[in-house]
């Protein structure tokens, strides 16, 4: 059976569809100028997790004025911002309707020092650097040396050097109690560490595989020391008990 084009049912159909239509558009035209009102403009920025870094100083490299619309900020963007902060391992940035950005904040973790012409830097334990610092006696830190010349380093940068990461991987394994009585780390092979350990006592660490074993072995040792006799060394680096050369 054939509709005519002007009849009532046809009529009505048409109408529906263009009702239809109509609220669709004026759906879209509220919400587009809901989204856009000030009832989004930012109020608030919190910011969680950063014990050692400054809020005044996070605000700043979020790059962020209050009273933008919540819309219209670029989340991911922010992170990367957050990202070239040193002393930051990683931030996730997060709206909170209606007028709040949430920013949290994972701060680098120092396990070491290096220092280079003169200048000492604060690594993390993945050896990126954290900061430039003049002095370090308020530090319970392990130095590194007998790594290679480093050019051109500055806070932010990763430093890529095997042995530097062999001597990291120690000092990120080793115990928050003996952090005061590791001195150094010589780091001139990454497969032959030596300790300096309080007292000046050289501890003959081998690779950084089996840290936690050689650090046990090594308590052991320590514990058994004749108190009357200077050491020259302590061997560790291989399985077994410990062995202790006397001078």
């Amino acid at each position: 059976m054939v509709v005519p084009a002007h009849s009532p049912r046809v009529y009505r159909l048409r109408r529906q569809r263009a009702r239809r239509l109509l609220l669709i558009l004026l759906s879209t035209v509220a919400s587009f100028y809901f989204i856009n009102s000030s009832f989004f403009c930012l109020e608030k920025i919190i910011i969680n997790g950063n014990y050692n870094i400054p809020a005044d100083e996070l605000e700043r490299v979020l790059g962020v004025e209050k009273g933008i619309n919540l819309w219209h900020l670029d989340t991911e963007l922010i992170e990367k911002r957050l990202a070239t902060q040193p002393l930051v391992a990683s931030a996730q940035v997060k709206r909170q309707w209606p007028r709040t950005l949430v920013v949290n904040i994972t701060e680098r973790v120092p396990v070491a020092l290096i220092v280079q012409d003169g200048v000492f830097f604060l690594l993390d334990g993945s050896g990126v650097i954290m900061e430039r610092l003049a002095r370090i006696g308020h530090l319970n830190l392990p130095l590194i040396s007998g790594i290679a010349t480093l050019a051109d380093l500055a806070p932010g940068q990763a430093i890529e050097d095997e042995c530097l990461h062999a001597a990291l991987e120690v000092a990120k394994q080793l115990p928050s109690g003996d952090l005061n009585r590791l001195q150094e780390i010589v780091a001139v092979s990454p497969t032959d560490l030596k300790l300096i350990w309080e007292g000046n006592i050289v501890v003959r660490f081998g690779d950084c595989q089996n840290i936690t074993a050689k650090l046990a072995r090594l308590q052991e040792a320590l514990t058994g020391l004749d108190a009357g006799r200077p050491v020259e060394y302590i061997d560790v680096s291989y399985a077994g008990p410990p062995v202790v050369k006397y001078r």
